[in-house]
Order: structure tokens, then sequence, then C-alpha cells
């Protein structure tokens, strides 16, 4: 109240202040100061608008000339680099052979520091298929010079990339394609360079892809987004590399078969993005326009290449232009936007300064005007005034008022809306989990039939094994000659390992394949409420693992636990794989704890599982969750499935399972339950099976 007072006595006092100024005016004479001050004004919008309109349409045609002219040199640059390589690449199918010496000439003859700034060296790479071809390159090139020379990193370790990639993945993705590979040769011979030699590049996905799709092409071919192995401490880059495959005969083969047979290794250049984009692509053509340029065909932070400092800087002008090209057979997405200098070079600065003129004029002609009119009646067109005054101010109240309510009826509307959407998403996340349960059921028993089959097929090829080995025996005994030293140890040494890796891996499969099974049956299981006192299920899980403590020289403490009505057997299995983790992971060189205790916090509560094992690093608290997933050292009998079961477990079961844990001091798992199961959502699963069975 006391601000509308304060409002009206200062309309008040505005009021009488336009009722003085007026009083020097007549109502007619009024006319000639407002057509001059409307005709000035019109003028000069229509001016500055008609001028502003030219001036942007400039604009727009100058940076379109721009953009052009950069993307055309992003691509006749990179041009000249696959140029290079095919270059580099006819002299190696000439040379037949990998000459250190020669092909150091050839670059230096080449001068590429020259004639190609911002590549970062011209290399090939050797293709390696088997352990001779790895041996036969490392002789080679420690003869050549290169006297530690090693192809890195070694093949055991990039096959156990490879299979945790391939158990990390989606279901249905295909397996990774084997490859080896090594840099033979990289110039020029700097400290950046020499540290990349002997580096298998197929080692890394990303260089793998690009190098199967030029081998597969027979074209040159742009990798994504990677830091390159010549990276340092200081001033590490994005990079990215480009790939051209050389055949044996110097001819791309006709057919993809005859290409994967043929090819003998790749000509390639590395970039450091930041030096490629500074010294070439981008030098000489004007600080007019900032760019970033992303690997991909969307402008996605994690496949930034390059960005210029003033792109983070919003435009006056605001023209922005998104562009793709192809480079090598890889798309790239250059953003470009304006920079101060084009703005500045605009003759949009100077459209201000034509409105202000035109209203200096504007003002000046009206204030001549006015003052040769003279006042008659100015307080009846103050009251006037006053009362438009009031008038308008009672108009916005009620406008404001009526805008207020109908956000009010719109908050409401929106609130029902979510809550249905809300019901929706859950009914339909529902619905595809159980989806999921019955593939991973589905696929599960479908696996199993052929791995039987391995698994026969073993045994049908071991007793084989002992039957040619006897005849080999006996061809040793009555013909010697015969019996090479080769097949001899084939047959004694190693097809028995080799049979024994497969019985080691159907062995594997078929524990994993239990597994999923365990956890499709263990989804799609009806939950039953019943009054479950948790102190009788820790207590029988103690007196079961009574063995296990006195052989670890560890004790379970079971502090008071409630009782609460929820499903028996998943509460049994969330408690047991939590508790026997804890007896599996205890450190060996101190006495094992193991607390149980439960917090009341009203509808829920709180059981805390405590050890003092050998903990569980930071970065892995997420990781134990996932299904396959272990953490620490892998010196424990296990497939990392147990924690993922767990939390499935506690969600069905509407609470959810956290961990705190210090590496070298143990870890405290915390389940929040809900007392009482919800009779709601059993109902429905409930509902859910009586449909699916009707309609089965």
């Amino acid at each position: 109240m006391d601000d509308m007072n304060a409002a009206r006595r200062e309309d008040a006092g505005g009021g009488k202040r336009f009722r003085e100024r007026l009083t020097r005016l007549s109502g007619r004479n009024l006319l000639a100061p407002a057509v001059v001050f409307a005709v000035g004004l019109a003028s000069t919008l229509v001016a500055g608008v008609a001028y502003d309109r030219v001036a942007a349409a400039r604009d727009a045609q100058r940076f379109e000339s721009l953009v052009a002219q950069r993307v055309i040199s992003i691509d006749e640059r990179m041009s000249l680099y696959v140029g290079l390589l095919r270059g580099v690449a006819a002299h190696l199918a000439i040379e037949q052979a990998i000459d250190r010496g020669r092909f150091a000439a050839l670059i230096r003859r080449m001068r590429i520091d020259e004639e190609y700034p911002g590549v970062q060296g011209v290399g090939y790479a050797a293709l390696i298929e088997d352990a001779a071809d790895e041996a036969a390159l490392e002789a080679t090139m420690r003869a050549q010079g290169v006297e530690d020379f090693a192809v890195w990193p070694r093949e055991d370790d990039i096959e156990d990339d490879i299979e945790d990639g391939a158990a990390g993945g989606a279901a249905g993705e295909p397996a990774p394609e084997a490859l080896r590979s090594a840099i033979a040769l990289l110039q020029p011979d700097d400290a950046r360079n020499l540290q990349a030699i002997g580096f298998d590049m197929a080692s890394e996905e990303t260089r793998r892809s690009a190098m199967l799709r030029a081998r597969d092409r027979g074209s040159s071919t742009a990798s994504g987004r990677v830091t390159l192995v010549q990276e340092t401490d200081e001033d590490v880059q994005p990079g990215f590399l480009i790939y051209l495959p050389v055949y044996a005969g110097g001819r791309i083969p006709e057919t993809v078969e005859q290409r994967r047979r043929l090819l003998e290794g790749w000509v390639y250049a590395p970039f450091r993005a930041r030096d490629l984009f500074d010294r070439a692509l981008f030098q000489g053509l004007g600080g007019e326009l900032e760019f970033a340029v992303y690997d991909g065909v969307a402008p996605m932070p994690e496949h930034l290449l390059y960005r210029s400092r003033g792109m983070d800087e919003p435009g006056r002008l605001g023209f922005e232009s998104v562009e793709r090209i192809t480079i090598a057979d890889k798309q790239w997405t250059v953003v470009l936007k304006t920079a101060p200098l084009f703005e500045r070079a605009s003759p949009r600065v100077f459209t201000p300064f034509i409105f202000l003129a035109g209203f200096v004029a504007t003002g000046m002609l009206t204030a001549a005007s006015v003052r040769q009119a003279r006042a008659v009646d100015a307080a009846e067109q103050a009251r006037t005034q006053v009362e438009e005054l009031n008038h308008t101010l009672e108009h916005r109240v009620e406008r404001r008022t009526a805008q207020l309510e109908r956000a009010r009826a719109r908050l409401a509307e929106l609130n029902v809306d979510l809550e249905r959407a809300v019901q929706a998403r859950t009914a339909e996340l529902t619905a595809a989990n159980e989806e999921i349960q019955r593939f991973a059921y589905i696929v599960s028993h479908d696996l199993r039939a052929p791995l039987v089959n391995v698994m026969g097929f073993t045994a049908e090829l071991e007793t084989v094994r002992t039957d040619v080995e006897a005849f080999l025996a006996e061809v040793a005994a009555k013909a010697p000659e015969i019996a090479s030293e080769d097949a001899r140890r084939a047959i004694e040494t190693d097809l028995p390992e080799a049979l024994g890796f497969i019985r080691a891996s159907t062995q594997k499969m078929d524990r994993l394949i239990n597994a999923i099974l365990k956890l499709s049956r263990e989804g799609r299981r009806v939950l039953s409420a019943e009054p479950v006192a948790l102190a009788e299920i820790v207590e029988s899980l103690r007196e079961s693992l009574a063995h296990q403590l006195v052989e670890r020289d560890a004790t379970i403490e079971i502090g008071p636990l409630p009782t609460i009505t929820s499903d028996r057997l998943a509460l049994e299995q969330i408690i047991g794989n939590v508790v026997e983790n804890a007896v599996k992971y205890l450190d060996p060189t101190r006495p094992g704890q193991i607390r149980v205790t439960a917090q009341d916090t009203g509808p829920l509560v709180r059981l805390a599982i405590a050890d003092n094992g050998r903990g569980i690093s930071q970065t892995d608290f997420e990781r134990i969750f996932d299904l396959f997933r272990r953490a620490g050292r892998q010196d424990v009998p296990g497939e990392g499935i147990g924690l993922a079961h767990t939390r499935a477990l506690v969600r069905r079961l509407g609470g959810s399972i956290e961990v705190e844990s210090t590496a070298g001091e143990g870890s405290t798992f915390t389940i929040t339950l809900p007392k009482v199961l919800d009779d709601a959502a059993r109902a429905s699963k409930d509902d859910n099976k009586d449909e699916k069975e009707s309609a089965a």
C-alpha cells in the first residue's frame, strides 16, 4: 500500500510538471510539432533500418565468401598431404623392402617441413601376421641401426585389452578384428618421432578402425581424434592420422579379399591438430573468422580437434556457419563465426550514428516547432493526461492479475501432465526390463547348445589325439625316419596345449551362461512378502561360514537387527553375497573383523556391513556393481556377478546399495530397504505375469 501511494505521488508530481509545460501551448498549435516529430522519427527509422539491412546483406555475403575460402583451403591442403602419402607409397612399392636409409633420404628430398607444414612426420607401419613376421621385422630394423627396436605393446597385452573391451560391450556387438602392426619407419628423426618407433597402432581401437577401413577400401583414410604417442608431458595436443595401404605388387587389388591377402603395410602421416591448423590450414587467411574443428558429423566437445582463442566470445553480428567436409574418407565438422576484426570492418558500425544523427535532427526541429507554438488550454490537457495515466495503471493491474491466474492454471495442468508422463515412463521401463530378462534367458539357452557341441567335440579330439599319439609311437618304433620331430611335437605338446585352451574357454563360457540364466530367473521371480528377522539370516550365514572364518582367523559381530516385511529369498541372497565377499577379500596379514548393524530411519532400514579387509579404490566404487566386472587384484575366484545381482535384487525390493571404502583399511556396504515391501509394485508384477501367461 505504501508503494502504491508513493507511485501515485510520483505520478501526481510528474503530471504537475507536464501541465506546467503545456500551459505555454494550445491544442491547435501542438499539431505542427507532432507532425515534425513523427515525420523526422519515421524518416530516421526508415533510413537507419534500410542502411542496416544493406550493410547486413554485404556482411552476410562477405562472411559466406570467407567461409568458402576456409573450407576450400582445408580441403586443398589435406589433399596435398594425401598426395604426399601416395608418393611415399609408390616409392615403397618400387623398393619392395624396408630400407631405413633410403626412406630418410626420400623424406629429406621432399622437404616436408617447408612444403608440407603442420605434418608431424611420414612413416610406414608394417603388417605383422605372425610371430615369425615380428621376429623378422625386429631383426631387420636392428640390423639397420635401431639397436633396441621391439614391437610394443606385446601381443598378450593387446589380447587382454580386446577381451576386456568385448566383455564390457553391448550384447550382440561383433568382437574386434585381430590385427598387428609396427611402426618401422618414421621421419624426420626427431625426439618425438623416435619414441613412436615399434608402436603397434592396431593395438588402439580408433587407429585400428581407420587402418582396417583403409585396407578394405584401398584408399586413404583418416582416423578419429587420438593422442599421438609422440606427445610428451608438455603441450599435449589432440591429433589424428591418415593411412594409405601398401599392397604387394604396388597396385590396388580389385576385391576386398585380395586386398586383405596382399596387404603389406600402411604409409601414414601423424598430425598434431594445433600445429597443423596454426601452421598450414589457416595461415595467411587473415583473422576475420574464429573457428573450431571437430572430428565427426556433429560438434561434440569430446571430438574437438582445434578451437581458436576467440571462439568462446559472443559475436556482435551473430554470423555462424557449420560446414561438413570429407578428409581422407573421414567427415569433419567446421564451425566458423565472425571475429572482432571482421566486425570492425563491417559497415554496420555506422548504423548507430545514422540513428543518432536522425534523432538529434528530429529533436532540434521538434524543439524549434514547440518554441513557436503557444499554450492556450494546458490545464485541460494536463487533466486529461492524468486521467489517462490512472486508467493505464488500473488496466495494467487488471492485466497482470489475469496473467497470474492463467499462469497458476497452466502450472496445475503441467503438474497433472508430469504425473501422467512419469507413470507412463515407469510402465515403459518395467516392460523394457522384463523384455531384457526374457531376451537374456533365450540367448543363454541358445548359446548352450553350440557350447555343448564344442565341449563334446573337444573330448572327441582328445580321444583322437591319444590314438594318433599311439600310432606315432608305433611308426617311430618301426620306421623312425618317417616320424619327424615336428609331428611328434605337434601331437605331444602343441595339440594338448590347444585342447587345454579350448577346454578352459568353454568352461568359462559355461559359467557365464549359467550366471546369465540365474540372473534371468531371479529377475522373473515373483516377490513374496513375509515377516523376516534379519538377525536370523545373518546368524544362519555365520554358521555356514564357520569353517572359512576359522581358516582366515575372522569373526562376524551381529548388532541389534530389526524384523521387516519383505521377500526372504531375496534378502538371504543380498546379505549372503555381501558378507561372503567380505570374508573372501579379508586381509591375510591381520585378524578379520566383520560387523553387521542396522539403523531405523522411519519407513526405511539402513543395514551396514563393515569389514577390515583389503578395501576398494574410490575409482572402482561403481565398477564393482557392473556385470562381469571386478576390481583390484584378480587373485580370488569369481565371475564378477555377485554384486551386480545384489544391486538388482535391492532395487527390486525398492531400496539402494552404496559402498564406502579406503584401500588397505576396509569397506562398508550400506543397504537401504523399506520396512514393508510395496504391495502395489508386487501386485503390478503379478498382473503382468498373469497377462503374459494368458497370452501364451
